[in-house]
């Protein structure tokens, strides 16, 4: 098991929730549906989906969505390796 952050250790309205959830997609790969981006980083569904949509609004993320499952098409303005380094997560 790895050490990595969860949603709810940032405040509300941190920008890193949002990052916390987008990277658990890339993670996830074609398990990332809302139900287990939800489950792997600690929040409720609706966060989740929140948070995904933030990206979207906020920084240019492009998923393509299958069904239930999210693809990150583009990172849009942000940097995969700079939000690892700034969560400090494992790369997993």
């Amino acid at each position: 098991m790895t050490n990595r952050p969860g949603y709810k250790d940032f405040p509300k309205s941190d920008a890193r929730r949002y990052f916390v959830a987008l990277l658990a997609v890339d993670r996830l790969k074609e398990k990332a549906t809302i139900h287990y981006v939800s489950l792997d980083i600690g929040c409720i569904r609706v966060e989740a989906q929140r948070a995904l949509q933030a990206t979207e609004k906020q920084f240019g993320v492009v998923f393509d969505r299958e069904g239930p499952v999210y693809q990150i098409q583009s990172w849009g303005v942000l940097k995969k390796a700079a939000l690892i380094r700034l969560l400090q997560f494992d790369s997993d």
